[in-house]
């Protein structure tokens, strides 16, 4: 218990910032205009081992069903307007180093990649810089919404729950 007349102590507040398809939005945005159209399937394969497997699906492929893993032969005959495209893990990487310098300037000043699929930000009293954290949550969803990715967000005490609600919670914003 803090002494009379010290400041209170401030728990710690950590942002889990998922992005659900990082791959495939990240490739759609580095083509432009000549990237699939979104509700075009489109799905990114790489090797694990001596096999060829999907590694990343965007939303359209995800509602026909398709799930990281399956191989890509398998792939091809089930969904034939699939759009296969060649993963790229160390772009993908790559990226999120970027943007976590992006959101260390602008949100917080402890920005670390949670790869291969989000960042995690230390928001301990940053948030009222962004209006509170609920706002700050909101900006930061929306602007990866703006710039075209699918982006998830939750603050908690600890690292493990906000990663774990912004994955498979439903209180993520």
């Amino acid at each position: 218990m803090p002494k009379e007349g010290s400041p209170p102590v401030s728990r710690s507040r950590i942002v889990s910032l998922y992005l659900p398809l990082w791959p495939t939005d990240r490739i759609r945005k580095r083509l432009g205009p000549d990237a699939p159209a979104p509700e075009t399937p489109l799905a990114l394969v790489g090797r694990e081992g001596r096999r060829r497997v999907v590694l990343s699906v965007d939303l359209a492929a995800r509602k026909l069903g398709l799930r990281p893993g399956t191989p890509v032969a398998k792939a091809q005959a089930l969904y034939p307007d699939l759009v296969l495209m060649d993963a790229d893990p160390e772009g993908d990487r790559l990226g999120l180093e970027k943007l976590a310098l992006w959101f260390q300037h602008r949100i917080a000043p402890i920005v670390a990649v949670n790869a291969p699929d989000g960042l995690v930000l230390d928001t301990t009293g940053a948030d009222h810089l962004h209006g509170g954290e609920l706002p700050m949550l909101k900006d930061m969803v929306h602007r990866m919404a703006g710039a075209g990715f699918c982006a998830r967000a939750v603050v908690a005490d600890t690292w493990g729950a906000a990663h774990a609600l912004a994955r498979y919670g439903r209180l993520a914003i």
